[in-house]
């Protein structure tokens, strides 16, 4: 099996940067490692990348919040392989220059599930994991991850530990009510879905998205008032386009974990 990671992008400043004899070096803010797994009932292979990062720097969930860099796994370069499928871990929200992110800090396990295209043939990975970490600035961080499958091997307690880490349903926790409105803007429509829910922590953002979409979208600031909370999501549509309403799915992320729910009614 072999195993590296590399950088080759050093840095692109999102926010101001501090001079260049006291930015932080790469090696001093992330360590990532793959973690080589085993084989599935499936036959799929469960891999997962470990990722550690140094103080108060976090990396991006599937969908990095109000703004970030949204991760970009590509994997062209591998061997027998049918698909590529990274089970994310529930994720926290976090506040990095007055906006909502979306990620993990210290420690997280991104697990991989890799799928051949021959089971009977060694499966080799070989991909790009285009990712941001963040603190006063962002970094993107382009990691060469490989792998080499050739037996089935054990069962990884902390792989199988994220695993079970998954959002939670909103109705699971309160949800009473869930309503969608559209409107234009000048330069979309904007999808708006309100939620009668109890607060799921002290700082919460309402992420909306059309899930399974090729519409592009873009996360734009919720609101809570009382038991209702609303989410919005800019949505940059083609003509013809039309807005799936059991599409939607609405993410409340907090300190506490996320809460989801799919579509524009309870019954969805």
């Amino acid at each position: 099996m072999k195993i590296f990671c590399s950088v080759l992008a050093l840095c692109a400043a999102l926010l101001p940067v501090a001079a260049p004899a006291q930015s932080p070096r790469l090696g001093e803010i992330i360590d990532a490692r793959m973690r080589p797994g085993w084989q599935t009932e499936r036959g799929t292979h469960m891999a997962a990348l470990h990722i550690r990062l140094a103080g108060d720097w976090m990396t991006y969930w599937r969908h990095p919040g109000e703004s970030g860099i949204a991760p970009q796994l590509n994997v062209a370069g591998s061997r027998n392989l049918a698909n590529a499928r990274i089970h994310w871990p529930e994720p926290r929200l976090y506040f990095k220059a007055g906006q909502a992110s979306i990620g993990y800090m210290r420690d997280v396990i991104l697990p991989i599930e890799l799928t051949p295209e021959d089971p009977g043939l060694p499966l080799e990975l070989d991909a790009r994991l285009l990712i941001g970490v963040c603190d006063d600035i962002c970094i993107p961080v382009d990691l060469a991850l490989t792998l080499n499958v050739h037996d089935t091997g054990r069962p990884d307690g902390m792989i199988a530990t994220a695993l079970t880490r998954k959002p939670r349903l909103a109705r699971q926790t309160g949800l009473q009510t869930v309503s969608c409105t559209v409107t234009p803007e000048d330069r979309g429509m904007r999808l708006s879905v309100s939620m009668t829910l109890p607060p799921q922590g002290q700082e919460e953002f309402a992420l909306v998205e059309m899930a399974g979409s090729a519409v592009s979208s873009r996360a734009m600031p919720s609101q809570r008032m009382g038991d209702t909370i609303t989410g919005h999501s800019l949505l940059r549509l083609n003509p013809g386009d039309a807005i799936d309403r059991s599409a939607v799915r609405t993410s409340i992320i907090s300190e506490n974990g996320v809460v989801q729910h799919q579509g524009c009614a309870l019954s969805d």
